[in-house]
């Protein structure tokens, strides 16, 4: 399982796993982006874009890192379903965003929040749980 939707009254809640961080912030972007359920204009045409972001720990990385993605799918109209990570440690992810250009998003997110947030490493994999202000 990449992700899976929790119940909250009034917001986006998402429990992300991967196998490793590369994997679990990857699944995070997927889960919140397929979450908003985008119009996607042309699935042929692949985005890319170049990240490169710095935070004191790892729950900041993570907040910073889908605070990032979506500012430029809000500017560039785009939807990003990918991460690719060159460098992905506790304080610094370098990276690509993969997507498609979109009409646009049956749901917005306004913010990533810190409230619930959390980020563990469980016997052989990672798990995070990240709400979003809807």
């Amino acid at each position: 399982m990449e992700y899976e939707i929790l119940e909250h009254t009034a917001d986006l809640k998402i429990r992300a796993y991967g196998k490793d961080l590369p994997e679990l912030f990857s699944n995070m972007l997927k889960g919140m982006f397929e979450a908003c359920e985008p119009i996607i204009s042309n699935r042929s045409s692949i985005v890319s874009r170049e990240v490169k972001i710095q935070s004191p720990n790892l729950e900041s990385l993570l907040v910073d890192f889908l605070s990032e993605a979506l500012y430029l799918s809000d500017v560039n109209d785009e939807i990003y379903f990918q991460a690719e990570f060159e460098k992905l440690t506790e304080n610094e992810l370098i990276g690509k965003l993969k997507g498609h250009k979109i009409k646009g998003l049956k749901e917005e997110i306004k913010a990533v929040t810190w409230h619930d947030l959390k980020i563990e490493r469980c016997n052989n994999h990672w798990e995070a749980v990240v709400l979003f202000d809807i």
